[in-house]
């Protein structure tokens, strides 16, 4: 019966763990958005286990920076990562200030943060029925 039970709780336990992509492109331009997610290199580079918190479920969350370089041109950078602080209401969301523009997504499936523009799957699924009807 004892064996049963740790078995049981060691499928659950994986079960709960969530991957996501973690990276910056800072860092390693690999992680910018022309983003192989096929990629074995990338994933063996990339993937990590999100490590649970107390009272927090983590989530992906993939933050696209335009960054407002004084004397060059705006700097692109791409943010892959666990998050733990979930903003509420949206899974896309807009931060501004005068010299950055952050465009954050956050998701909750396995690996969901190596999208290209996660901010255009919602519009993409509006759209759909609309197209459908041409089809």
């Amino acid at each position: 019966m004892m064996k049963t039970v740790v078995a049981l709780l060691a499928i659950i336990g994986t079960a709960v763990a969530l991957e996501c992509f973690v990276c910056n492109s800072h860092e390693d331009q690999a992680c910018a958005d022309e983003f192989q997610v096929n990629s074995t290199a990338l994933q063996n580079a990339f993937i990590k286990t999100c490590e649970e918190k107390e009272n927090q479920t983590p989530f992906c969350r993939k933050m696209r920076m335009d960054i407002e370089v004084v004397y060059q041109n705006n700097e692109i950078r791409i943010l892959r990562d666990c998050g733990y602080e979930r903003r509420e209401g949206r899974e896309c969301y807009q931060k501004r200030s005068d010299d950055y523009i952050v465009d954050v997504c956050q998701c909750d499936e396995d690996l969901c943060n190596g999208a290209p523009s996660l901010s255009l799957a919602p519009l993409l699924a509006l759209a759909l029925p609309f197209f459908a009807r041409f089809l």
